[in-house]
């Protein structure tokens, strides 16, 4: 047993690979190339550079994926096979995954925690390797996990003075990766530049890094609006859906966690409800020549205001059914409902065991006035579920803060196991 735990701290990337090659002959996976979004846009930005640097790019959720899925893709562009770019693509994700997991495993020996705090983050992954289900598909949270990795690295090396001029720069740019593969976490970045002015550190490395994030962010912006095909009126149709939906999700059924599409049988009478209510608002918007954004912004305003008990009510589910795992083509087959429901209690088991281990750790890193780490944990996390809270939620928004949840499950093991405490990393 020794001997298995140093094997699992040490080679952290070496577990995480023969974890992805175990992985990826099990038979539950998700789509390929989900939605085909990134699948078709990093096909396009390839063609966009041979053709010298001409042509429209599909962008519609992230410019950054793209730029991510284009290293691996190029590899193997001149056979224009599917099956080739959804190789690469996978095997590029599991590289990355087991980075992202060096990274943390570094973040852990820099703290200088035990063998056995480190131990069970990796026994999490094993047990429930939910960042290899991801990087099965080509999907932007990969990318997003390791952007969070690294933020959680780079951080707790800069507040801990080691090589800060450097650090800087890398906090930087996985500022810049997580917001280019996780649109929806701008705010959180804003948020946490604010507070990194607040801290003690030389006025030259906050504009290294404010700077750094803000030009990247400018010049991303402005290639993706000078190539992009989308519609703008596409991000909004999006944004409108998402509002109403939430006004719905868990609203008649709080304990129909299934994911949502409304094309099958096991669609939900919320889920129809919210169709039903998004034609009416279109129809209104149409009839009197409104601003559809506009109106459905003040209906939701008006819903939560006409029922507060019942939105506190949803966003109490919400915490935990946005924080869950649904494998939604096992729990909608016809296999038998022992084996169902046995997988999805055993995974989701283990699943809030690491939920509420990080939670713990958050409270103690406040406890101990470690607020250096305590509050940009707190933010990316609270950001998120206020996401989740106000929009549409999935499993797949909150997945990143994996990474989070492993540094934070390490920290209360390190405080159970009674070693000295930390001493606090906040120089604020």
């Amino acid at each position: 047993m020794i001997q298995l735990r140093s094997f699992l701290v040490r080679y952290p990337f070496l577990c995480t690979l023969l974890l992805g090659l175990l992985f990826y002959v099990l038979p539950f996976k998700p789509k390929p190339f989900g939605d085909g979004e990134y699948h078709e846009g990093t096909i396009q930005l390839l063609d966009y550079i041979l053709a010298g640097f001409q042509g429209p790019i599909r962008v519609d959720k992230g410019l950054v994926t793209l730029l991510y899925y284009a290293l691996p893709y190029s590899l193997v562009h001149f056979l224009h096979l599917d099956s080739a770019y959804y190789l690469s693509g996978v095997v590029f994700n599991v590289l990355v995954t087991g980075l992202a997991m060096h990274l943390l495993f570094k973040t852990f020996a820099q703290l200088q925690f035990s063998v056995a705090a480190q131990f069970w983050p990796m026994i999490f992954l094993c047990v429930f390797p939910i960042p290899l289900y991801y990087a099965m598909g080509i999907l932007a949270e990969p990318a997003a996990f390791f952007a969070v990795a690294w933020f959680v690295y780079a951080w707790v090396f800069f507040v801990q003075e080691k090589n800060q001029s450097k650090m800087v720069v890398q906090l930087a740019l996985a500022l810049v990766l997580l917001v280019g593969t996780r649109p929806n976490l701008l705010p959180f970045v804003a948020v946490f530049l604010l507070y990194f002015w607040t801290y003690s550190s030389a006025w030259q490395l906050k504009v290294k890094c404010t700077g750094i994030v803000f030009f990247a962010l400018l010049a991303l912006h402005f290639f993706e609006g000078s190539v992009n095909t989308v519609s703008p009126d596409f991000k909004s149709t999006v944004f409108r859906n998402q509002l109403v939906w939430s006004r719905f999700e868990l609203r008649d059924e709080p304990f129909n966690w299934l994911p949502q599409h409304g094309q099958d049988a096991f669609a939900s009478s919320d889920y129809l409800n919210n169709l039903k209510k998004r034609q009416e608002l279109d129809s209104i918007c149409e009839a009197q020549q409104l601003d559809k954004t506009t109106y459905f912004i003040q209906w939701v305003k008006q819903d939560i205001l006409s029922h507060p008990l019942l939105t506190l009510r949803q966003y109490f589910f919400k915490f935990f059914q946005s924080q869950s795992f649904v494998i939604s083509p096992l729990m909608k087959s016809e296999k038998s409902p022992l084996l169902k429901w046995g997988i999805h209690i055993y995974i989701n088991a283990v699943n809030f065991a690491l939920l509420f281990g990080a939670i713990w750790g958050l409270w103690m890193l406040c406890k101990e006035k470690n607020y250096a780490l305590f509050f940009p944990f707190l933010f990316l996390w609270g950001w998120s579920l206020l996401y989740v809270f106000v929009f549409h939620s999935e499993q797949r928004y909150l997945f990143p803060l994996r990474a989070v949840q492993f540094f934070l499950l390490a920290y209360t093991v390190e405080k159970l196991s009674h070693r000295p405490s930390l001493k606090s990393t906040d120089a604020a």
